[in-house]
């Protein structure tokens, strides 16, 4: 580590206030504290200080500096780090300097002034040696790669690295192999939550480290180990209430269209919030494509920029696959190839009652959220809900629309029409309503179609649009006390569907399981052969305004 210099020349400002100095033995005991504190909760933020400075504070503190000590010594002046800034040359930790703790720096800049302050962002790990019960603390940069994870690990252990295995441990469940040749920061790999790793020598369990934790998640569900089942079937860890999350994730990394876009468009992303989603999202969905499905994957490091670009989801509350999928496929807007795969058009016509003038306008969506009307055999169709949200209706009476012609508000009826169909069609069940008093959960069972959904009479072109269900996003339970899954299909595989339960995967035995009163999101793809999405219309006969 090289460090620049900094101005850190002492004036009256940053002097020793001699007249508020401590006893050495209560400098020792605030110190050690803090640190204990420090350590236990996880700080992530450390301040480097010379290692010839503590030095002589920790030798004032040791020899008490009282009359009564033998040979006291004297009480340091004020902080100096002059000794590690701008020497040009490479320093090393517990040599040249030494990392503090926060609340410990703060403490002692307090009582001694001086600087200048080396701010560090690190992971505080706990190593705990299974072979004789020891514990020991280790701090690495959170932009330290896998194989200085290594390097730390098996000195501190006294293993050779030919032996040592390093595993992902979240849950106290084995997951994925940290390779350890890899360059992948702890960051890019999710190793800055709450987790553990496991050490394995010779392939026994000889230690566990655990990161100390940032904000201990409640749990959703039970995430079990999957077996191995092939490319494409891995798991997704739950990482505390994120089954919402997986769920509509395990459904957009079996869209193939979506998941080739992003093997072949790697670069060219923006380096703001959003680009790193988009980066993190694609890295994700190769790994999941590409996995043999022998472990699950930790989408840790996809979480911490999805709460960076989209903050309503940070921590571990539960939320909603279907404004998770709304969200992410926004922030992906700027990728054209998604917006040609999954938008679509609706054509909006208002008519007013009194005179019949018309006014057009064109919507995208990404997804169309169809209502689930009430009936007495508590079964209805999806083509019943589409009718109903095509259904010309009056508009609200505090939503008058300004007729051009009448020159007055007017309580006009709107009437939608499916205008431009995608290749990937997402219907979304309304299955929770609200209200000013209460919320609730619709468990109405909706019939759809598997292998043959037509809407071509919804589009009148004279163009076919054929389309089958590949994926489907499951609510199970009810308000605040439910949990989320996933069927979907291996279309260019074996085309078969597998059922996704976070981190467990398994086979579905028979296909008509697939439709339940869970059934939330629903995934459909043009079939090959249909007609292209594009619709052929006249300038005028469109209005995008």
């Amino acid at each position: 580590m090289t460090i620049p210099d900094s101005t850190g020349a002492f004036t009256a400002e940053n002097a020793v206030d001699v007249t508020r100095f401590r006893i050495p033995e209560e400098e020792k005991r605030i110190v050690s504290e803090l640190t204990t504190t420090s350590v236990s909760e996880g700080e992530s933020s450390y301040f480097l200080i010379s290692k010839r400075w503590y030095t002589s504070w920790e030798r004032y503190v040791r020899g008490g500096g009282g009359a009564s000590s033998p040979s006291p010594s004297p009480r340091p002046g004020p902080i100096t780090n002059n000794d590690i800034t701008g020497t040009g040359r490479l320093l090393v930790e517990e040599e040249d300097y030494l990392l503090l703790p926060q609340r410990v720096w703060n403490t002692l800049l307090e009582w001694y002034k001086g600087g200048p302050p080396i701010q560090k962002t690190l992971i505080s790990l706990f190593l705990s040696d299974a072979r004789d019960d020891s514990v020991t603390a280790i701090r690495l940069s959170k932009q330290a790669s896998i194989r200085e994870l290594y390097d730390k690990v098996c000195a501190v252990n006294g293993v050779s690295q030919k032996k040592a295995r390093i595993w992902d441990y979240f849950n106290m469940r084995k997951g994925q192999l940290l390779h350890p040749l890899s360059n992948k920061s702890l960051e890019e790999s999710g190793l800055h939550l709450t987790q553990d790793i496991l050490l394995e020598v010779d392939g026994r369990r000889s230690s566990a480290v655990a990161l100390v934790p940032l904000g201990e998640p409640s749990g959703c569900g039970d995430s079990l180990s999957t077996t191995s089942l092939g490319k494409g079937l891995a798991g997704l860890v739950n990482l505390g209430n994120t089954c919402y999350m997986n769920s509509a994730l395990q459904c957009l990394a079996h869209t193939p269209p979506i998941v080739q876009y992003f093997y072949t468009h790697d670069d060219g992303v923006n380096k703001d919030n959003q680009g790193e989603l988009a980066k993190a999202f694609g890295d994700l969905l190769k790994e999941l494509s590409s996995s043999s499905g022998r472990y699950a994957v930790a989408p840790r490091f996809f979480k911490t920029k999805l709460d960076k670009a989209a903050p309503q989801f940070t921590g571990y509350d539960q939320h909603d696959s279907h404004e998770l999928l709304l969200s992410l496929l926004a922030r992906l807007h700027e990728h054209s190839g998604i917006v040609n795969v999954c938008q679509g058009q609706c054509k909006s016509t208002l008519v007013c009652p009194v005179c019949g003038e018309t006014a057009t306008t064109y919507d995208p969506f990404m997804c169309l959220s169809l209502p689930l009307h009430s009936t007495l055999t508590q079964s209805i169709s999806l083509l019943s809900c589409l009718e109903k949200y095509l259904a010309e209706e009056p508009l609200g009476p505090d939503n008058m629309w300004d007729c051009p012609e009448c020159k007055e508000k007017r309580q006009a009826n709107k009437k939608l029409d499916l205008w431009k169909l995608p290749e990937i069609l997402v219907f979304h069940l309304t299955r929770f309503k609200t209200n000013k008093y209460f919320m609730k959960k619709i468990d109405t069972f909706v019939d759809f179609p598997i292998n043959d959904l037509d809407l071509s009479k919804y589009l009148k072109n004279g163009k076919s649009y054929l389309y089958e269900l590949y994926a489907v996003s499951n609510h199970h339970g009810g308000i605040g006390v439910g949990h989320y899954t996933a069927y979907a299909k291996l279309i260019d595989d074996d085309n078969k569907w597998y059922h996704f339960n976070d981190s467990l995967v398994s086979p579905v035995e028979n296909e008509s399981e697939i439709k339940s009163a869970a059934a939330y999101l629903l995934f459909y793809r043009r079939r090959v052969g249909s007609d292209s999405a594009e619709v052929s219309r006249t300038d005028d006969d469109m209005d995008v305004s």
